[in-house]
């Protein structure tokens, strides 16, 4: 069995459909790529964050062995242990580096593989979520989620209205 959690991306406005196409499933547990292509894994799947995180703590573990006057032989060893440490925690930064980005983890699943985790937990989540349409969002969207123009038409009722009160008067 394999485990996923499931993360809802920052979309406002979307149907349902739509937000159901734009969930991210991320594995629990060992990530082989990451342990064995150590930062290739993280340019690989644009994860910037856990590509930072990788060379930060590799650039402290290779000076603390340089520091120390380890062998080679030991900063091999050490590194090979980092690459399997990277391997755990790869799924993790992902999660991460996930919730920075807006996105909120909404449930977890299980199943054989990751087509059936998908498919369980659509049918389950789905038919619960309300049904939203695009004029229904546009009624009920926050100020602050406003789109370019709807801002741009405020800006420029807010400069005539100021013009009207501040100008001097001929």
């Amino acid at each position: 069995m394999r485990d996923y959690t499931v993360h809802e991306p920052p979309v406002f406005g979307a149907t349902r459909d739509e937000r159901a196409e734009g969930l991210v499933f991320v594995k629990d547990g060992f990530s082989w790529g990451a342990a064995l292509l150590g930062p290739f894994y993280f340019i690989a799947r644009g994860e910037w964050l856990g590509l930072a995180a990788y060379i930060g703590a590799a650039l402290v573990l290779r000076l603390a062995f340089y520091l120390v006057g380890a062998e080679p032989d030991w900063t091999a060893f050490a590194f090979l242990i980092f690459n399997v440490v990277a391997g755990f925690e790869a799924n993790e930064l992902k999660r991460l580096s996930l919730g920075y980005g807006g996105y909120r983890e909404i449930g977890a699943t299980s199943g054989r593989n990751h087509a059936e985790c998908e498919r369980r937990f659509i049918e389950a989540w789905l038919p619960n979520e309300p049904k939203i349409t695009p004029d229904a969002w546009k009624s009920s969207t926050p100020r602050a989620l406003l789109t370019i123009e709807a801002v741009e038409e405020r800006l420029r009722s807010l400069a005539a209205r100021l013009r009207n009160q501040y100008a001097p008067k001929a």
